[in-house]
């Protein structure tokens, strides 16, 4: 009967010894894992640094060939003292043309020449008067130059629609769509 009470306080002694040795197993375990990942880091930033410095040994090693290529082709430079700005504004005035240009209206020859038109109009405003005709340097009116213009319109007309009636032959286009015809049975 003595060995029946001491059972569970066996059970109890076997519980107190293994949960801190299995705490302890995991523990070292999670150590182990964080030191594994620590060198997995270390790894891969010393590849980084490899690759960093096999990129500058390369670089110092074909110095001579792209101080040649700066030489020939780009002609770069370092900034001389002169090409820095004082301030912001100085930056800025860069961008802004030199001379600005306005659209202006183009006038035909023998037209007549408009008076601008103020763009609100006052009870003191004087009406505007049509400036008189200029006389075109030709010597012609502008009704016959009217007319000359015309007459070219009507002929260039003429010209385009003469070139849709014998530019190709009937067999050239028959042809043409034949060639069309099979290139598209082709892609099928």
């Amino acid at each position: 009967m003595s060995v029946q009470s001491f059972k569970g306080l066996g059970w109890f002694l076997c519980g107190v010894i293994v949960a801190p040795a299995c705490y302890m197993v995991n523990s070292h375990g999670a150590a182990e894992q964080a030191k594994l990942n620590a060198m997995k880091g270390a790894i891969l930033q010393a590849q980084k640094d490899i690759r960093g410095l096999e990129t500058e040994f390369q670089t110092r090693a074909n110095l001579a060939q792209i101080e040649r290529w700066n030489g020939e082709v780009l002609a770069l430079a370092a900034p001389a003292p002169g090409q820095y700005l004082a301030s912001e504004t100085a930056l800025a005035s860069l961008d802004q043309p030199a001379q600005v240009q306005t659209a202006s209206l183009i006038v035909p020859t023998g037209a007549p020449a408009a008076q601008p038109v103020a763009a609100v109009a006052t009870a003191s405003a004087q009406p505007v008067q049509a400036a008189p005709a200029a006389q075109p340097a030709s010597g012609k009116s502008v009704a016959q130059q009217d007319r000359e213009l015309h007459d070219l319109m009507q002929k260039a007309d003429k010209r385009v629609a003469m070139v849709d009636k014998g530019v190709l032959s009937t067999s050239t286009i028959d042809e043409l769509k034949k060639l069309a015809q099979r290139e598209k049975l082709a892609l099928r």
